[in-house]
């Protein structure tokens, strides 16, 4: 067995460091890319409550504001934020 590991013993000191980086190098790249895909589902998950919280608003907002009888325009017409005492 001696002579076996004295045939192959330098091979593998050489090869071994590379491998061991290599390993290395793959698992920090795994976690940057598994990282990265969960903060865009997070986003991802963020973007579609915000957006169902608009649609809501909206919703509400249309189904709520009636002309008033001068005919003025009503709050889905308006800017949003405009005339409300949320700018105050």
């Amino acid at each position: 067995m001696a002579g076996l590991w004295d045939a192959i013993g330098p091979y593998v000191e050489v090869v071994l460091p590379t491998l061991v980086v290599a390993l290395i190098f793959w698992f920090v790249m795994k976690a940057i890319f598994n990282a990265d895909r969960r903060e865009r589902q997070a986003e991802a998950h963020e973007d579609a409550v915000f957006r169902a919280r608009v649609e809501a608003a909206r919703a509400r907002r249309a189904g709520s504001s009636l002309p008033d009888a001068a005919g003025s325009a009503s709050a889905g017409d308006r800017a949003p934020g405009a005339g409300t005492d949320a700018d105050s």
